[in-house]
């Protein structure tokens, strides 16, 4: 290493050469940066509940519906003003690139017999319509149950347009269609009525934009403050516009990085910058402080930043690695976004080792002394040395009263952890994606509205599988089983508010083949009847509930949005009643969007445990040789497990659910926390070998770390405190625990640890 930073020293012109040469391809990709969020995204590609969804979407289509919906204002949609918004709307829908089908009133079909075929005509009759004719034609189209609920109120009132977009990966594409369409429904509305639109892709596309807003307002803010509390460090602008240069080429590299690796933002990862920012400065701080110390005493420039270089390289490098692994335990995670954020975020953390024990050593030099401390306020400045004075005398304050009272520290310690584990096993999971948006946001009231008015906007589908030819779904039995499952469901799981099957489907088309009599709305009892049906079948209708070979049909359905516990309820309601009433020449699958989200529960479940125990592992581990002794070890472990156990504990008293990134929280706080608990452990276990007691080793202990340590934990404090102006709710809770971790930190170092040396007294010199 000494022969690295005499190169560094000697060579800093080519070292500046290559640092400006490797960014600029980093610079190019930091520009090209990407928002995405999906539900695809929070599934590994290889996960077996991802397969069957993509492939049953290749069968059967897409499931993305957009839902625009209004409420007539003179209570019903049959006048001849509401219907020409509808047409309109639904006009241009079908020629907008990207949308696939429309559904809506004047786009909907109804069978009619003709002779020996059926024909399907329109529900709403083209062209003009004489006022006479539309109270009949209310009471014509309310008599249909497979309109009904779907795309008209029972009453009449209020209608719904619904759109299902192509399959697409280009988010940017898929955004700019959901304005178009939002832009041009909005005119052909006029002030006839009040449009609301809803749907997965809304969501989706919201979420993307307040990702990219959030983005925008983190990095920003964060880069400022930690220019202030520099500032006010190190009394010199210089050197803070010095570190803040270090961290806007840390993130350059790292984004750009991210965006060269082909990943994509959403409402996990956009957290990276300003995570990286506060973590990436401690390097900083602590290179530019020991700077100015060493300047002071040295008359060569170039031997204070030798002198510094050889002393902070080493613990850098530990607490990079700890805060790294701490990251790195997201890889065991099954949730994608959060093992790409582990990944990238580790990768960014030594990214910022690397540039600061580079760049700022050449930025130094390249200054030729313009930075350096001796223009700053000279040690003897009164301000300072009472500045010092107070903030010492607070240190031995604080080492006092954990010397005295270290039994009290130790009973309060085992009281707040009972009372916290207690919390944690309150503590529940949330992958609703509709309720991470803010309560004020216009798509969410919209979809509110559309559920309490209307109907739900999440698909949920089963698939029913027969086992042999025999019971296909030519078979009258194997129908009836549908439309009874079918029924079944309706009335047992009221999120449901609509559902459309096969038996719909036959049941219309044989009405229609005896006279429209409602006493024909049934399956039919003969199987040839229904294979002639099939022949007779609007194809864009049969090919999307049934295979081709008739062995597997679709159930649809329509849910509204709640909570992870009633979707796991109507879940083991569904496993149950199925398992009974499938019998035994049938399987069936459940899939979907809303049985996404449900799997995405446990794959949260299983990311909490995998990465908690993961980075304790590597930790304890790396921990150990800085240690020294298996018992020490352990003690600062606990010292270090204290704050996630406390915050677990409000999370669980105040109902804060784990979810997307909430569960990331433990994983950082223990990578980041053990930082501060490697300084104190090394100058604790150098008072001590020098022969020092264990009281005299703590108390000096907390005058040489306890500054630097109080200060980094406030900086990490506010650091992700701006996460809080995030407009994601995930993202909110994320910067909220997070930064009170880090104070629940600094308590376990500061007052925990050393009172847990005191009770068990484990061996500390080396």
């Amino acid at each position: 290493m000494n022969k690295l930073f005499d190169v560094i020293i000697r060579k800093y012109k080519y070292i500046m050469v290559a640092i400006v040469l490797l960014s600029l391809p980093m610079g190019y990709y930091f520009t090209q940066y990407k928002f995405f969020n999906h539900i695809d995204i929070f599934f590994d590609a290889s996960d077996p509940n991802l397969q069957f969804y993509k492939n049953f979407q290749k069968r059967y289509g897409n499931e993305e519906l957009g839902v625009i919906l209004f409420k007539a204002p003179d209570g019903t949609v049959f006048n001849e003003r509401v219907i020409t918004v509808i047409r309109s709307i639904s006009a241009q829908l079908k020629e907008a690139d990207g949308v696939q089908r429309v559904f809506s009133l004047t786009e909907a079909k109804e069978a009619q017999a003709e002779g020996n075929t059926i024909r399907f005509v329109n529900i709403i009759p083209k062209g003009e319509i004489a006022p006479t004719a539309y109270d009949p034609l209310k009471h014509k189209v309310l008599k249909n149950p497979v309109v009904v609920n779907s795309l008209v109120s029972k009453d009449g009132a209020t209608t719904a347009i619904l759109f299902e977009l192509k399959p697409t990966s280009d988010n940017e594409k898929k955004r700019e269609l959901l304005q178009r369409i939002m832009a041009f429904s909005l005119k052909a509305a006029g002030d006839a009525v009040r449009l609301h639109f809803a749907g997965v892709p809304y969501v989706e596309v919201e979420m993307n934009i307040l990702s990219k807003r959030d983005f925008l307002v983190f990095t920003p803010i964060t880069f400022f403050l930690i220019f202030i509390v520099v500032a006010f460090m190190l009394k010199r602008i210089s050197l803070a516009l010095l570190c803040q240069m270090n961290l806007l080429l840390t993130l350059v590299w790292a984004i750009g990085f991210f965006s060269m690796m082909g990943e994509s933002f959403n409402m996990v990862t956009v957290i990276m910058g300003a995570i990286l920012l506060a973590i990436a400065v401690a390097d900083s701080i602590h290179i530019l402080a020991h700077y100015r110390e060493a300047d002071a005493y040295h008359d060569n420039h170039d031997d204070a930043i030798r002198h510094t270089l050889k002393s902070i390289w080493m613990p850098c490098l530990l607490t990079s690695l700890t805060t790294a692994v701490g990251f790195f335990s997201f890889l065991t995670s099954t949730i994608r976004p959060v093992k790409v954020l582990g990944l990238y975020a580790g990768i960014g953390v030594m990214f910022a080792y690397l540039i600061t024990l580079t760049f700022i050593p050449v930025m130094l030099i390249m200054l030729k002394g313009s930075a350096n401390g001796r223009s700053a306020a000279p040690a003897a400045d009164p301000f300072a040395v009472r500045e010092s004075s107070r903030f010492m005398k607070a240190l031995d304050r604080m080492s006092d009263f954990t010397l005295a009272r270290y039994r009290f520290v130790f009973v309060g310690l085992i009281i707040i952890l009972a009372l916290t584990v207690a919390g944690a096993l309150r503590i529940k999971f949330e992958t609703n994606t509709m309720n991470y948006l803010p309560d004020d946001n216009r798509i969410k009231t919209d979809i509110n509205f559309i559920e309490e008015q209307f109907a739900g906007t999440i698909p949920f589908v089963m698939l029913v599988q027969a086992k042999s030819p025999e019971y296909d779904f030519t078979h009258p039995e194997s129908l009836r089983l549908v439309d009874t499952i079918q029924r079944d469901m309706m009335k047992a799981i009221t999120h449901y508010s609509t559902s459309f099957s096969l038996s719909d489907y036959f049941k219309e088309i044989h009405q229609a083949f005896n006279d429209g009599d409602e006493r024909f709305r049934a399956i039919p009892d003969n199987r040839r009847d229904i294979v002639d049906y099939y022949e007779l079948a609007d194809s864009e209708v049969i090919d999307r509930i049934v295979s081709p070979d008739r062995m597997e049909t679709r159930l649809s359905f329509q849910s509204k949005w709640g909570s992870n516990e009633t979707a796991k309820e109507y879940h083991n309601y569904i496993v149950g009643y199925m398992d009974k009433a499938i019998g035994e020449h049938y399987t069936y699958k459940i899939t979907g969007l809303s049985s996404m989200y449900l799997n995405m529960e446990f794959n949260l479940k299983e990311s909490q445990i995998k990465s908690i125990l993961t980075s304790f592992v590597l930790i304890f581990v790396m921990m150990y040789f800085v240690c020294g002794t298996f018992w020490l070890t352990v003690i600062s472990m606990v010292a270090n497990v204290f704050p996630i156990v406390v915050t677990l504990g409000i999370m669980g008293w105040f109902g804060i659910p784990l979810d997307v990134s909430t569960i990331m929280v433990a994983s950082v706080t223990i990578g980041i926390a053990v930082d501060d608990t490697i300084h104190i452990v090394t100058w604790l276990r150098r008072h001590a070998g020098s022969g020092e007691k264990l009281p005299d080793a703590i108390r000096k202990t907390y005058r040489d770390v306890g500054k630097p340590v109080i200060i980094t934990s406030l900086v990490l404090f506010f650091g992700f405190m701006i996460l809080i102006l995030g407009s994601i709710k995930p993202t909110q809770a994320f910067g909220m625990l997070t930064a009170f971790s880090m104070l629940f930190a600094l308590i376990g170092d500061l007052f925990i640890l050393p009172a847990l040396i005191l009770v068990f007294k484990p061996k500390i010199a080396g």
